[in-house]
């Protein structure tokens, strides 16, 4: 994979961790050394617009990413570190796009390393003997004496199948959290929020969404500035996707992107409606559109290396989607998807901002997928699984029910869950995330909880689940930003609902529920179901019921893990109960635990 390190580390010990950042495509390298530090880049040389370096002697800096506006505020490369050097806050607030950036400056000792707005770009740091900082986990644990099972991050991954807060799976590990400065003078480490949206709702209408379009296009026409003449983008019957790809079409300026090709696989669910919608799509727009297989025994070949490409911190069944990146055989400089639903109303839901909860248990509805009690079943240490909830509750300078949620999310969701798969896509080629844009996420933390997805009234009396009830299919939000983006693409059939989102939104409402209806009475995968990775497991033919149930045997045998729990989770599983989730939290941990940690 492609990545970034910095800090006390020169030599051969830098050549060594530039070179375990590589990931399965053609990578050049750069380094730098002086006075004891260093940075190091591993880089795809099929995007060579998505790094920035630069060397002035005893100053050196890394643009992992792009910087979108640089143009608009009138600065050149080197600019753009002598300011961050001289004021990185102001300097980093003014910055748009989707980067980690790191500068040094030798003659004071002195590293500034920053995240993007959503922290789009995973940046882990430790202090032990000096201060290091580095795109992976696991090229940090060279650094570290004797590292350590980080038992909270432990009970994280099984409540959740992603981390939140700055946990890891290692003691002394962190995680960087998004819009960050992190400075560290003569090898002390200190870090600082440099911008956080306004969480005050607009008011509703048309003008709230009007305005989100126009922002969304400005993102797309940053975003396009920095893309090669070819790029790809994974194309399914949803809406982020077909929104996301007419804009970068529509907004890119001349001399970038000239061709888009679409890709797009048979899962969420497998029924074949999202390549024959994708195709609809693609015809719609222009552009190809190229079916990549998902199977078991395609995600077999996969299995591992989606682990190791997220740092065991997020669950096989949650990256196994984007597996299929592995098995394109063009060549393509850049490969995105869209993702724009979970900020205007995917998630969070109305029900996760009803200030009837707290802020812990907001938090544990909007993002747990196992009950606390199951977790502290599977553990035969004594750790609090709300912790880590309990602890971002109290961190947050918010002072309403509102702004503490919403606030929490921003810090926590994006870089830890709904971005940090995309380093299976950095680990094949260049990468891009369109919606890290500050003017747009402002615009979106300010979405009328009207706009956001919600439930049937009544319904959570007789069926639970995470949104609090029956949920509505989609948000309003989502419908009107892709008719506002792209009319055409507005007529075809929307995958979800099985509704054109030029439609009402009570349609859209009730074609979920149909939708979903039929395919359980078919005993198809389907939301809020059984779903791909249930029925492998099940599959005893299959690779991956084969891989899961040694690491679940081995799971048994480990002193961390109650063997009796984790017995009983695979034979409910493979007795019909659909608990590939869980058993991914558990077998993706042990499998980490035994290839850095054991």
């Amino acid at each position: 994979m492609s990545g970034m390190i910095g800090g006390a580390v020169d030599g051969s010990r830098l050549q060594e961790a530039v070179s375990e950042l590589g990931g399965r495509t053609r990578e050049k390298s750069w380094r730098y050394e002086h006075g004891g530090a260093g940075l190091g880049l591993s880089y795809t040389t099929a995007d060579p617009q998505g790094v920035t370096v630069w060397d002035d002697g005893s100053r050196a800096g890394v643009i992992y990413g792009v910087v979108t506006n640089r143009s608009e505020l009138e600065l050149t490369e080197s600019e753009v570190f002598d300011r961050l050097l001289d004021r990185p806050k102001a300097t980093a607030r003014a910055l748009e796009g989707e980067f980690l950036l790191a500068c040094y400056d030798g003659d004071r000792d002195y590293h500034v390393v920053v995240t993007d707005k959503l922290g789009a770009r995973s940046c882990y740091y430790a202090t032990a003997g000096g201060a290091y900082y580095a795109t992976d986990v696991d090229v940090l644990l060279a650094f570290l004496d004797d590292p350590e099972l980080d038992l909270q991050g432990v009970s994280d991954m099984l409540l959740m199948g992603h981390m939140w807060g700055e946990r890891t799976l290692v003691e002394g590990v962190r995680a960087m959290r998004p819009a960050t400065v992190m400075e560290v003078t003569d090898g002390v480490v200190s870090t600082s929020r440099y911008w956080k949206p306004d969480y005050e709702p607009a008011d509703p209408g048309a003008g709230y969404f009007d305005e989100l379009a126009s922002r969304y296009r400005q993102a797309a026409k940053r975003f396009g500035g920095t893309l090669p003449e070819r790029a790809g983008i994974w194309l399914s019957g949803g809406l982020d996707s077909r929104t996301t790809a007419a804009a970068l079409l529509a907004e890119s300026p001349e001399g970038s992107l000239e061709s888009l090709a679409a890709y797009g696989y048979d899962a969420n669910p497998p029924t074949n409606d999202n390549p024959r919608i994708a195709r609809e799509i693609a015809e719609t727009l222009g552009i190809e559109y190229n079916q990549i297989p998902l199977s078991a025994e395609t995600f077999g070949e996969d299995f591992e290396r989606v682990i190791e490409a997220t740092d065991g911190m997020l669950r096989w069944n949650t990256t196994a989607n984007l597996s299929p990146t592995y098995h394109i055989r063009d060549d393509v400089p850049v490969l995105m998807e869209g993702m724009q639903g979970e900020l205007i109303g995917d998630h969070l839901l109305r029900y996760h901002l009803d200030d009837s909860q707290s802020i812990v248990e907001a938090q544990q509805n909007s993002e747990a997928s196992t009950d606390v009690e199951t977790v502290e079943n599977l553990l035969t240490v004594d750790v609090d699984p709300l912790a880590t909830f309990k602890a971002e509750a109290d961190r947050t300078p918010e002072r309403t029910h509102r702004g503490k949620v919403l606030d929490v999310h921003f810090q926590n969701y994006y870089a830890r869950l709904g971005l940090a798969s995309n380093r299976v896509m950095r680990d094949w080629t260049g990468n891009r995330v369109v919606q890290v844009d500050g003017d747009y996420l402002e615009w979106c933390a300010k979405i009328p909880q009207y706009y956001r997805k919600g439930t049937f009234p009544l319904s959570h009396r007789f069926f639970q689940s995470d949104a609090g009830g029956v949920p509505y299919g989609t948000s309003i939000a989502k419908l009107e930003l892709c008719r506002r983006i792209s009319p055409e693409l507005s007529e075809i059939t929307y995958e979800r609902t099985k509704t054109k989102p030029s439609r009402p939104y009570h349609l859209h409402v009730g074609g979920f529920v149909g939708n979903v209806v039929v395919n359980r009475l078919r005993s198809k995968p389907t939301y809020a179901n059984g779903q791909l990775q249930d029925f492998w497991i099940r599959d005893t033919d299959t690779y991956v019921h084969r891989r899961v149930t040694e690491l679940v045997d081995a799971a048994m045998d480990r002193d961390l893990f109650d063997a009796d729990a984790v017995e009983a989770v695979y034979a409910a599983h493979m007795d019909g109960a659909n608990n590939a989730t869980l058993l991914a939290q558990i077998t993706t941990l042990e499998y980490w635990i035994q290839e850095h940690l054991d």
